[in-house]
């Protein structure tokens, strides 16, 4: 599955659903699931951090226990990618100015929070996290869960609707 590396405290931000766009220098034209993984460096003094007041404002109101900012070297969780645009209108896109390169907007929807992270190290650009959280497959028509994840499994599934248990990971049926 692609993943995206993003330093903290900014990919708790993504997948806690309070940041909805991921500031690029470069465009793509991936849309899908992506995961998102939390950068071994985390920003430490957050007065020094670029950004508006209003921007400001809703990490200090987030940062007193509410979200973990401290995981790092992980795949902490997973979004959809669902749009790369110039000048979004979200508050947390970074607009263009003529002088300077182009900022993309990646648009997020839908973020997902693993309940325990799956440790790993990151790498530049877009990646695959190869083979180990895998896509279900189709079977019979349902989605069966494949993953081979190195975490514990009372973490990786939950009952679904009192009946079957389900990845937390892929949303697959599990099997065993």
């Amino acid at each position: 599955m692609k993943t995206l590396t993003i330093r903290q405290p900014w990919a708790s931000l993504i997948v806690a659903g309070i940041k909805d766009i991921e500031n690029r220098t470069w465009k793509t034209s991936y849309r899908g699931p992506l995961l998102i993984h939390a950068a071994s460096f985390k920003i430490k003094n957050w007065d020094n951090i670029p950004i508006t007041e209003n921007q400001k404002d809703i990490l200090r109101s987030y940062g007193a226990g509410v979200i973990d900012y401290d995981i790092t070297s992980a795949i902490i969780g997973k979004v959809d990618l669902v749009d790369c645009v110039i000048n979004h209108d979200s508050i947390w896109a970074e607009k263009c100015m003529p002088e300077h390169y182009k900022i993309y907007n990646w648009a997020l929807a839908n973020p997902i929070l693993f309940y325990e992270p799956i440790p790993v190290k990151g790498k530049l650009s877009l990646w695959d996290y190869p083979n180990i959280l895998a896509e279900p497959e189709e079977e019979n028509g349902k989605l069966f869960c494949h993953c081979q994840i190195p975490v514990k499994e009372e973490n990786q599934v939950s009952r679904f609707l009192g009946e079957e248990f389900r990845c937390n990971y892929c949303g697959g049926i599990w099997y065993k």
